[in-house]
């Protein structure tokens, strides 16, 4: 079946399909979550309670989106990384897909940012007291953009932007940035070729959203970072924007966190369009050669879903119905 035949096989080839299929995943974790969700101060953190403990299904679903927003993060990563050293800008049909790319990781960061105060858990209430802290430091609308955070802040609000907003945001980029192509060869078809390769590691996000929970403090466990006690820690992924808070004063910090992160963020998502672009031809050469494990998952997924072993699984499945009824 020439549907799920890949004519180039690389390991390095399937993190951009691995972030579309658990996008996907988190997409229905997600909308299983709004369901028991309750976006006033004083009762999300009991329906996030609630949810956890006596919700069949609830504790793992919570897990999983929490265990997909960090792997997300990453595998976009290696999908940027791989992108770069396969000089990908520098062909002429690929640059908007690389500008597009590049802008989806600020709404990725933001869907990180609003999901981590939803739960208004200690951690998220000080990752909120953090936002506007943070933003005080932008030059010029540092002080205005303060306090619209603090002055606008509502959970119905932040729920609004990571449910709705976001996910446009994010769809809009996303077709840009290869859905319209995609469309041409098949989604549906796109989807299969890429599950079986996928597997192993969402088989493993279950596995760490079943054994490997959230740390959610209790209420009652006040955190005193001035006693040094129960001090709440962001995401390791924001220290590298927020260490200079910790080590500098005034100016310095919005050079280090603010002006460094954005000029680089700039450079990096436009500079392919100041460079002299090369052929398809020229980058189509430079592909990696097949990886022999990735072949060899690819091979066992071929003989899986060829057309006499899926012939006999759909027979013997269909005498196993037959004799059960």
């Amino acid at each position: 079946m020439n549907i799920f035949k890949i004519p180039k096989v690389h390991w390095r080839h399937y993190f951009s399909a691995l972030s579309f299929l658990i996008l996907i995943l988190q997409l229905a974790s997600g909308i299983f979550l709004i369901f028991y969700y309750d976006p006033t101060l004083s009762n999300a953190y009991k329906s996030v309670q609630h949810l956890t403990n006596k919700v069949t299904g609830g504790s793992l679903l919570r897990n999983l989106h929490r265990w997909i927003a960090f792997s997300v993060f990453i595998t976009v990563l290696f999908h940027i990384i791989r992108s770069t050293l396969r000089k990908d800008f520098m062909s002429p049909k690929k640059r908007i897909e690389w500008l597009t790319g590049t802008l989806l990781l600020l709404p990725i960061l933001l869907f990180i940012i609003t999901g981590l105060v939803l739960p208004w858990e200690w951690k998220g209430y000080w990752f909120m007291e953090m936002v506007p802290n943070y933003s005080e430091y932008i030059p010029y609308a540092g002080p205005f953009l303060k306090h619209f955070f603090i002055d606008s802040f509502t959970l119905s609000r932040t729920l609004a932007i990571h449910i709705l907003v976001l996910p446009i945001i994010s769809l809009i980029l996303i077709d840009y940035h290869f859905l319209t192509t995609l469309r041409k060869r098949g989604i549906f078809k796109y989807i299969l070729r890429h599950l079986l390769v996928a597997l192993p590691f969402i088989i493993l996000l279950f596995v760490l959203a079943k054994y490997v929970t959230i740390p959610s403090e209790d209420p009652e466990v006040i955190p005193m970072p001035e006693e040094g006690r129960y001090i709440p820690a962001p995401e390791w992924y924001f220290l590298i924007v927020l260490l200079p808070f910790m080590y500098y004063r005034g100016s310095l910090i919005t050079i280090l966190s603010i002006s460094t992160p954005l000029l680089l963020f700039i450079a990096f998502s436009i500079f392919p369009f100041f460079l002299k672009g090369s052929t398809e031809e020229e980058v189509t050469e430079k592909d990696e050669q097949p990886n022999p494990v990735a072949s060899g998952m690819l091979f066992i997924r071929d003989r899986i879903f060829s057309g006499r072993v899926l012939k006999k699984f759909l027979t013997g499945t269909a005498v196993v119905i037959i004799v059960a009824i």
